[in-house]
């Protein structure tokens, strides 16, 4: 049992996909959105418990008796989030790992790097700072050390932080699909609708289109997926 939080002080890293998709689905854990503005804050699970940053102390008294969680920092709320919990020293120790996922564009990457930083300066341990590399290219897969050139730079210098080269999502628009649908990745390949049936039996255009499109999104779905489930591997082995 584990208690995640996902954080990066940039935005468009992929945090909420990385909270919904990859980690909801596999640890059945309950899920806090930290947040005042982020545009991919989910719709996809009804039983999300909203906070900001500076609630932080509700936060770490309630972590205290979960043995399992997953935790989504949007970028608005970061620094709030950090500030309080050098606040309440110690309270590092209530998070199992902090995942921070990075994509290749070099601002993402610098603020994935200070991200790391702030957490070794608050006492959290490399053991516990995971990387995710987002949003892959699958051309890109076996050149990750030049497109990610800055993390693995620097965790060269620095050994703050896990790196597992293996940790790699990538890039599949199944992803923008599902917050269309406000489905969850899960639902989608757990679906045992006979969409092939509904095609052929479709008698308006509006159910054509809805059954090619469910057949597009699990086709799309299943890759993620087992993406996914190579990913949550890599990072965690299966004691989470």
């Amino acid at each position: 049992m584990s208690k995640i939080a996902v954080v990066n002080f940039s935005g468009n890293t992929g945090k909420t996909t990385v909270s919904d998709q990859l980690l909801s689905p596999r640890m059945d854990a309950p899920r806090f959105a930290i947040e005042t503005i982020n545009a991919g804050a989910s719709d996809t699970a009804a039983e999300i418990e909203r906070m900001k940053g500076r609630q932080f102390g509700e936060l770490q008294e309630w972590l205290m008796v979960e043995s399992k969680a997953v935790v989504d920092v949007g970028a608005s709320n970061v620094e709030d989030f950090f500030k309080y919990m050098g606040q309440f020293a110690g309270s590092q120790e209530e998070f199992d790992y902090f995942l921070v996922p990075t994509v290749s564009e070099k601002k993402q990457q610098a603020d994935t790097i200070n991200t790391i930083k702030t957490l070794s300066a608050l006492g959290v341990p490399a053991k516990r700072i995971l990387v995710v590399f987002n949003k892959v290219q699958i051309d890109d897969a076996d050149d990750l050390p030049q497109t990610f050139s800055a993390v693995f730079g620097f965790h060269k210098l620095e050994k703050k932080f896990t790196l597992n080269p293996d940790a790699v999502i990538y890039s599949n628009e199944v992803f923008e699909r599902l917050r269309a649908l406000k489905k969850n990745i899960s639902e989608v390949v757990q679906d045992t609708t006979p969409y092939r049936e509904q095609l052929k039996d479709a008698k308006t255009e509006e159910d054509k289109e809805h059954a090619i499109r469910m057949i597009s999104v699990q086709r799309l779905a299943k890759s993620a997926w087992k993406n996914l489930d190579d990913v949550y591997a890599a990072l965690f082995g299966k004691g989470t």
